[in-house]
């Protein structure tokens, strides 16, 4: 499929496509979309920043307009894992069905609760949701699935991560049985996901770039550092010497993105932080920012790891390593969207050397390995490695006890062996029934 025009949608919606400059699908469209318009339930993996938004949005809208249903509930339900995901795809739904009728309603935590459900009663086409305040509303009675067609699990494995398991299942209980259920996640090999699986029918399985061949558009980069207020020293000079003027930065940490962001901003440095814990207000305000180039820098933690689109990302910084290979996937996809170039560079201390290099080892990369002059660690990596890649631990000290210290030792390691023996006969009887009671 060269062209988006092969799809044959919908004019209206062709002729949204073309205000958006939408001329050829990615290959994650080109892939799910023909089958999705088949009605088939879909298990799609594909890294992210591969377009696989419009590649549920479009054929759900297709066939919503092929069908018109005036006095029908809610005809389509998209389940997300995070509020600033669910803000994008309310926009790329907007900008895609901006010729139709279609409308969707956005619920989500950290919104007025009345003002939701007023939206649900204006009965939208299509409801956008993150799982807990969901849920709400259906224990409350607000939400009405009767008619409802198209369901959609996007960061499915994101969202098992979060502890959204039950969640999903509830949701997806309480959808008709005869819907059409598109499940897409940056990996089908979570141990979750052959549990939500039992929601789909039959469903047609497509991996598109799996997630452990990385991203060979994007540089990588390691930088031996020491302590924090080394790291942030090395993260300043790096945005200097790559004259980035769009640049994320992950930390582990809410304290880290705080104090970091304070540091960059008093080093001359326009930065923002974003973390679970900020209000969606702020949070949006700090992103709108960075899109506008208000912001420089954003430093966050793993929230913002996931599906954000933020285009023209240069320049991604590991401040702590990730906690695994598709977390250091998700926050260096940031950069590199639809197959440009970007570059990561990941900070490695002494203790995070063992978990970088099993990242490495799960990708089938190698970091290159980076110095910044005049401001060089003290560590400069391990002095021996094992042959899986990680550092040869120390030696334990050989034992300077005497012998007669060693004899005392095993004695006491004999008498400890038989304790557990001696308090096993003294509490039954001979015969190894209950213990026999003392007269008093």
């Amino acid at each position: 499929m060269s062209s988006i025009q092969d799809l044959q949608l919908n004019p209206r919606l062709h002729r949204a496509l073309d205000k958006m400059g939408f001329n050829e699908p990615t290959e994650v469209q080109a892939k799910a979309i023909p089958h999705a318009l088949q009605g088939k339930d879909l298990m799609v993996s594909a890294k992210t920043g591969g377009g696989k938004t419009a590649a549920f949005l479009l054929p759900m809208l297709e066939l919503l307009l092929q069908q018109d249903k005036p006095r029908s509930s809610t005809r389509g339900l998209i389940l997300l894992p995070t509020r600033e995901l669910a803000l994008q795809t309310q926009k790329a739904f907007e900008d895609m069905a901006a010729y139709t009728h279609l409308t969707c309603g956005l619920i989500m935590g950290g919104e007025a609760y009345k003002h939701q459900v007023a939206k649900i009663r204006r009965n939208p086409e299509v409801i956008i949701a993150t799982p807990g305040r969901l849920v709400e509303h259906i224990e409350k009675g607000n939400m009405d699935f009767n008619d409802l067609e198209f369901l959609v699990l996007d960061e499915a494995d994101r969202m098992l991560d979060m502890g959204f398991t039950e969640d999903m299942h509830t949701i997806a209980s309480q959808c008709p049985p005869e819907r059409q259920t598109l499940l897409f996640s940056a990996t089908l090999r979570h141990l979750g996901i052959n549990e939500v699986s039992k929601h789909l029918k039959d469903p047609l399985r497509l991996e598109v770039d799996a997630i452990a061949h990385g991203h060979s558009n994007i540089t990588q980069e390691r930088i031996f550092v020491d302590d924090d207020k080394h790291k942030a020293n090395v993260v300043a000079q790096l945005i200097k010497e790559e004259a980035a003027n769009r640049v994320m930065i992950f930390c582990k940490t809410r304290e880290q993105c705080e104090r970091l962001s304070h540091v960059l901003n008093y080093k001359k440095l326009k930065s923002g932080f974003i973390h679970g814990e900020l209000p969606q207000s702020q949070r949006k305000q700090i992103l709108n920012q960075f899109r506008d180039d208000k912001l420089q820098v954003i430093v966050a933690t793993d929230v913002a790891a996931r599906g954000l689109d933020i285009k023209d990302v240069e320049l991604v910084v590991n401040f702590t390593v990730a906690h695994s290979g598709d977390d250091h996937v998700h926050r260096i996809g940031r950069t590199g969207r639809q197959d440009k170039t970007g570059k990561a560079v990941t900070l490695i201390n002494k203790l995070d050397f063992n978990l970088m290099s099993s990242i490495e080892r799960y990708l089938k990369i190698r970091l290159t390995t980076r110095k910044l002059q005049g401001i060089e660690s003290n560590y400069t990596g391990p002095k021996k490695l094992k042959s899986s890649g990680k550092a040869v631990g120390a030696k334990k000290p050989k034992s300077t006890r005497t012998k007669a210290g060693k004899k005392v030792a095993a004695a006491k390691k004999i008498k400890n062996k038989a304790a557990p023996e001696r308090k096993a006969a003294m509490s039954t009887s001979g015969d190894g029934s209950a213990p026999l009671k003392r007269k008093s």
